[in-house]
């Protein structure tokens, strides 16, 4: 997939989570939201996180993972709330939080990852429709 056309991946299961967490390799950072499907404010954060997978596609890679389709990864990293969001590079959590609130996810975003790709910060906002690949 090139790089400017990231999008959401919804993690299938531990074994393709482990792929692309090798795939991302040690210069890339990994986004990723524990959800369900019954959880609302989830599906609030979907469409920012979009954005967010558009504007950073050259530095990061966000991933999606149902807890109760992948309950071995939810336990993994011990997931008691929805949307739990973690941020890893190299196999390394530098940070994880808990909550919707899309403010508080750019910046941590922004503190581990840096600023968005400027050339992307316009396109991403475009009212592109969202698509999500499955993995």
């Amino acid at each position: 997939m090139a790089a400017g056309n990231r999008k959401v991946i919804v993690v299938e299961s531990k074994n393709a989570y482990d792929q692309l967490l090798d795939d991302a390799g040690s210069n890339t950072y990994v986004l990723v939201e524990f959800y369900a499907t019954w959880c609302g404010p989830c599906a609030m954060i979907g469409p920012r996180l979009e954005q967010l997978a558009t504007e950073y596609s050259s530095r990061m890679l966000i991933l999606k993972i149902d807890v109760d389709q992948n309950e071995d990864l939810a336990v993994q990293y011990e997931i008691s709330s929805m949307p739990t969001f973690i941020i890893i590079k190299n196999r390394v959590t530098l940070t994880q939080f808990v909550g919707s609130n899309v403010d508080r996810v750019i910046s941590m975003v922004e503190k581990h990852v840096g600023k968005m790709d400027e050339s992307k910060a316009g396109k991403a906002t475009e009212g592109t429709k969202a698509s999500v690949s499955k993995i």
